[in-house]
């Protein structure tokens, strides 16, 4: 009986198992917090062992190889950020936090596309951020209702209070990185042919997506409200229909009025340009003076290191009375800035070698333009591999959607 019971649990379709389960896991637990995230990661990498033969492995990942070498060489930038600086500390942190860049992928690429359905994954992170909204909400509520005159407080939901960082700080989390999770979702359930028959009842699923539609204009994100709406636009002329530009035309008016209504939102977008078409963006001046003192130092080609760029930020915020930047020690939130800073010419190129062969491999096809238009304007407001949430929306999304997408299909039993 032992015998047999042993048999079960090592046959291969129990390891399947526990890798859907694992995986629908991670997925759900992305926008939650980072340390039960990571947890689940190994659980996702450990099923995988034992469902794969190495031999197999390594078959599927050769069918993937160009995937897998531009994301080598990415993570490469992070070792060469290391050898360059002087504050060798930071760097190693800096490996440290980017290693998932190589693990999460060299878990996918080593699958078939009929190992994930990509349905079930979306349906459980919609799951998974729905329950952090819940706890946010909750965490709210509380405190409306604990304060001595809750009526009063209920009117500063709309406000800065439970806006931006406080709407998601029970999570531990960044507004714009939740942003951008929910904009995967949002546009999924929009797009996808797997949710045709869910769209088919209209009030069915705008209720649906109202919460999640709601809690990105608490988020404040300028960065995600524009993905948003720049990925509707493309999906218009990607196809242009009468019934499309109606919805658009909808989303724009509907953002409109909740910006005035949660005026944080709308303070924050009309920072950005002034009504002489002149960029006021607070992070645009500060983008000049980290380019400038950059260049002051003649590291093009090889950059400063990856430990050494926040000194170099906070020389640059100090020199322009950036105080505020200086104080919080921004990062240059630009991740196209960030690697010309860090790795010189040659980690700006390696990053837009990995855009490109996304890109090439995908044909932008399915969820793969959404999710390109969202990291390519993403980088150009935040340093993605700065948080380890970034890091791991980019691991994950990146490898699955040119293993799903890609014209070659992996066969291998």
């Amino acid at each position: 009986m032992i015998k047999g019971i042993k048999s079960y649990w090592n046959s291969k379709s129990i390891w399947r198992i526990l890798f859907e389960i694992s995986t629908y896991l991670f997925v759900a637990t992305l926008p939650l917090w980072d340390k039960l995230n990571t947890l689940l990661l190994w659980l996702f990498v450990a099923s995988s062992i034992f469902l794969l033969k190495p031999n197999v492995r390594l078959e599927n990942i050769k069918q993937n190889r160009t995937a897998f070498f531009g994301l080598f060489a990415l993570y490469f930038l992070f070792i060469m950020g290391w050898l360059f600086s002087t504050e060798a500390k930071d760097a190693l942190r800096d490996m440290e936090r980017t290693l998932t860049v190589l693990l999460i992928p060299l878990i996918l690429l080593s699958h078939k596309r009929e190992d994930f359905n990509l349905k079930k994954m979306y349906v459980a992170f919609g799951v998974g951020l729905f329950t952090a909204m819940v706890i946010c909400w909750a965490v709210i509520i509380e405190s409306i209702l604990t304060n001595a005159t809750p009526w009063v407080q209920a009117g500063y939901f709309f406000k800065w209070v439970y806006n931006g960082w406080n709407a998601v700080a029970p999570l531990e989390g960044h507004p714009s990185y939740f942003a951008v999770m929910l904009v995967i979702f949002i546009v999924g359930l929009i797009r996808m042919p797997e949710f045709v028959n869910l769209r088919r009842n209209k009030f069915k699923v705008t209720l649906l997506l109202a919460p999640f539609f709601l809690f990105l204009i608490e988020t404040s994100s300028r960065i995600g409200v524009i993905c948003l709406v720049v990925i509707a636009i493309v999906t218009i002329f990607k196809k242009l229909e009468i019934k499309r530009i109606f919805y658009v035309i909808g989303l724009l008016i509907a953002l409109a009025i909740l910006s005035v209504k949660f005026d944080f939102l709308g303070s924050k977008m009309s920072q950005i340009v002034d009504s002489k078409g002149n960029i006021t963006l607070d992070r645009y001046d500060r983008w000049g003076a980290i380019l400038s003192d950059f260049s002051e130092r003649d590291n093009w080609i090889f950059g400063v290191g990856t430990g050494d760029s926040q000194s170099l930020y906070n020389i640059a915020y100090s020199k322009n009375g950036f105080m505020i930047a200086l104080k919080d020690h921004y990062n240059a939130h630009n991740q196209y800035l960030e690697f010309l800073v860090s790795n010189g010419l040659i980690g700006l190129l390696v990053y837009l070698c990995v855009l490109f062969i996304f890109f090439r491999k995908t044909k932008l096809k399915g969820e793969a333009l959404s999710f390109f238009i969202i990291i390519v304007l993403f980088s150009g407001s935040e340093t993605i591999f700065g948080l380890s949430k970034g890091v791991f929306i980019f691991a994950f999304f990146y490898p699955l959607f040119i293993l799903l997408y890609s014209k070659r299909t992996v066969n291998v039993n």
